[in-house]
Parts: structure tokens; C-alpha cells; sequence
């Protein structure tokens, strides 16, 4: 008798192409949060960007780890991980130290104090537990938030990426029954079910550890890794079908940008909307393929804000907070103006001599034990800055 096996993941399913869909919704998810931060007017709910981030990020990441499965069969872990230090370290690191050192400078030692014991916790990445277990209110806090709280955000995705590519590889191995498709989807929409249903709860119990907690954002982190999982049985499938639904979840995004606003009770049942949409656009662009996307998606500023996405969502913040608490006063709205073209000059400034390079360096990545070393050295370098300036004002 003839056992017949599970189709495996191919090349020929997931092969590696460039979506400018997903550079706009980066652009769109980051300038959701700069404006928003910057008390722009009319961006009530920008906000919520940071869960657009959520979503696109389980969708690239889980096509880097389903591509690299299908074209060589295996999913290499120290990979993986060699690859997210040279994403992530490099530019976390400058902003990180450039803030602790900001802060000391143009605010009181006080404050410097805080946002350094603060930092020491954001540069290993479990920001979001401190500022939780702090009690952070990040709608209605009553003292001036820390110059480093923007990090909470990228804990979670790295807490994310230390659990999710090792689950994958447990779920891809060779097994008789069940594709691997069938198995990851199978656990993901477990994941998605019970992390939304853990956010709902949480939010009406405790919105402090609701915001922060991964457990109650997984959901929107699987919605993408179910969306890129599925991208084979999408892919240039219904162009207009696809143009449809993006362009009814982007006017999903605006119209939730208007009516959300600081007394939304989040994440809850209210994050359903725009990461739903943000699942609408990104279904819609696979359902279009890459090589149909629009004009104004393509659109040169639009991909360029896209590539800087991470490093302006990283100096945004010191910018506009350091600025608000240096005031004492709230600013005017020419002066927000002219802090975020300040961010995006500085982002500008750390993606082409700091994050682009290093992550495109054939050196580091022919090195892995180098990119690793450099690593430690990156974090040995945050802590060292920290406790000098810990120990040089107290």
C-alpha cells in the first residue's frame, strides 16, 4: 500500500518578490503614529498605526521564514535571529543612547534618572512588562511619559519573534498527516482566537496590561502570519476583487483615524476594526499580485517613507517628547509641524548611514557568530552609556 504524503511547502508558492503594497502600509501605519503624536489635527486615532505595524510584520516575517522553508527545506533559527540583529540592533541602539543622553541634557537630571532606569529594560526588549508593571498609562498618564516609551512596541514584536519562528519549525517538520499549510493555519487561527479573546477580556479588566502585553496583541501578529501563509491560494487570483477589498479596508483605516480617539478604550474590541482592514489591504494586494499595484501605492515618496518607516517611528518620539516636557507648555501647531520634518530628517540620517547598510552588509551575514558578538556589543554599548550616565549625574 502506498502512503501518500502531505504536499510540502515549494518555491513555486512562496517565492520571494517585493510588495509595494506593504512598504505603503508601512508608510501609512508610521505617518498614523508621527501625526498622531504630534497632535495633528484630524488624527484622532493614529494611534492605532502601531497595530497596522503588528500585522504587517506577522506577514513579512512568516514569508521570510515560509520561503526560506520552501527553497531549502529547512528553517535555520540562529539565521533567523543573525538576521534580526542586524534589522533591529543597530538603530535601536544609536536612538536608544542618543535618548538617554538627550533627555539628561535638555530635561532635569531628575527625569534623565527615570528615562535611563527605564532604558534598561527597553534595550534587552521587555520595555512593554516595565512599563507595564510601572502602571503606564499611555492615553491619561498624569506625569510626563518616558522619552523611551516607543520601545514598548518592539518588545513585543521581539517576544513575537522568539516564540513564532520556533513554532513554525515544529510545525513544518515532515510529518504523514496534514500539510504543513494545514498545520500552521490550523494553530494560528488557534492563536488569533484565543489572543483576541484575551484582549477583550483583559481590556475591561486591566487596559494597563491589555496595552502592553503580548498576549493580548498576538492575535494581530497572527493575522498576518494567516494572511502570508495562505498568500499561495491568493496570489493574482482577482485583480478587481483585490482593488475592492483594499480599498475598502484603507477607507476602514480613515475612517477609524476620525471617529477613534484617546477615550477608545484599547486595544479591545474596538482594535478589531483596523487591524481587520489592515488584514483587508494586505489580502487585497495578494489577491491583485505585486506587479499590479497602483500608481499612487508606487508612488516614490510613499515607498521612500515606507523604507524609513522604523527608523522614524524609533526618533519620532525623543523628538516630540523631549520638545513637549522642554516647553513646559503645549506647543503650537507650526512647531509639531517642524518636529516631525525634524524626525524625518534624523530618520532620513539613521536608515542611510546606520540601518541600511548594516542590514545589507554581505560581511555580517556571511559571519554569524560576528553578527552575534556584535550584537552583545551593541546591548554591552547601551548599558555601558546607561550606567555612566546613572552614575556620572546621581
Amino acid at each position: 500500500m502506498t502512503v501518500v504524503r502531505p504536499r510540502d511547502l515549494s518555491e513555486r508558492d512562496y517565492p520571494a518578490e517585493f510588495r509595494p503594497d506593504i512598504q505603503a502600509l508601512r508608510a501609512l501605519a508610521v505617518a498614523l503614529v508621527v501625526l498622531y503624536h504630534a497632535d495633528i489635527p484630524g488624527v484622532h486615532g493614529g494611534f492605532f498605526g502601531v497595530d497596522v505595524f503588528f500585522v504587517v510584520s506577522g506577514f513579512v516575517i512568516t514569508n521570510v521564514l515560509l520561503r526560506e522553508r520552501a527553497s531549502k527545506g529547512t528553517t535555520s533559527i540562529p539565521g533567523f535571529y543573525a538576521r534580526r540583529i542586524r534589522r533591529i540592533l543597530p538603530a535601536a541602539t544609536v536612538v536608544l543612547i542618543a535618548t538617554v543622553f538627550a533627555t539628561y541634557h535638555w530635561l532635569s537630571f531628575i527625569t534623565g534618572a527615570i528615562n535611563a532606569d527605564d532604558a534598561k529594560y527597553v534595550a534587552v526588549f521587555i520595555g512593554n512588562f516595565h512599563f507595564a508593571s510601572l502602571g503606564t498609562q499611555y492615553f491619561t498618564a498624569t506625569q510626563p511619559p518616558s522619552t523611551l516609551q516607543q520601545y514598548w512596541s518592539l518588545a513585543v514584536e521581539e517576544q513575537f519573534y522568539l516564540v513564532w519562528p520556533v513554532l513554525f519549525l515544529l510545525l513544518t517538520l515532515p510529518w504523514r498527516k496534514f500539510s504543513p499549510v494545514i498545520r500552521l493555519v490550523s494553530a494560528l487561527v488557534l492563536i488569533f482566537s484565543i489572543s483576541l479573546a484575551w484582549c477583550i477580556i483583559e481590556t475591561n479588566q486591566n487596559v494597563v496590561w491589555a496595552f502592553f502585553s503580548p498576549l493580548t496583541r498576538a492575535w494581530e501578529l497572527a493575522l498576518g502570519a494567516i494572511l502570508a501563509v495562505l498568500g499561495r491560494h491568493l496570489r493574482g487570483r482577482s485583480p478587481r476583487g483585490g482593488l475592492v477589498l483594499a480599498v475598502s479596508g484603507l477607507i476602514v483605516i480613515l475612517l477609524c483615524t476620525w471617529f477613534y480617539s484617546s477615550s477608545t478604550l484599547w486595544p479591545g474590541a474596538a482594535a478589531i476594526l483596523p487591524v481587520g482592514a489592515t488584514g483587508l489591504i494586505i489580502a487585497g494586494g495578494s489577491l491583485r499580485g505585486a506587479e499590479r499595484a497602483g500608481r499612487f501605492i508606487r508612488f516614490a515618496p510613499v515607498q521612500w517613507l515606507g523604507n524609513v518607516s522604523y527608523s522614524l517611528y524609533l526618533v519620532h518620539w525623543p523628538v516630540i517628547a523631549i520638545a513637549t516636557q522642554y516647553s513646559l507648555a503645549p506647543l503650537p501647531l507650526h512647531s509639531e509641524i517642524e518636529l516631525v520634518a525634524l524626525s524625518v530628517v534624523l530618520a532620513a540620517a539613521l536608515y542611510y548611514a546606520i540601518e541600511n547598510p548594516i542590514r545589507r552588509s554581505r560581511w555580517l551575514a556571511n559571519r554569524r557568530l560576528v553578527t552575534f558578538a556584535f550584537g552583545a556589543v551593541l546591548i554591552g554599548l547601551s548599558f555601558a552609556a546607561i550606567y555612566w550616565h546613572l552614575n556620572h549625574y546621581s
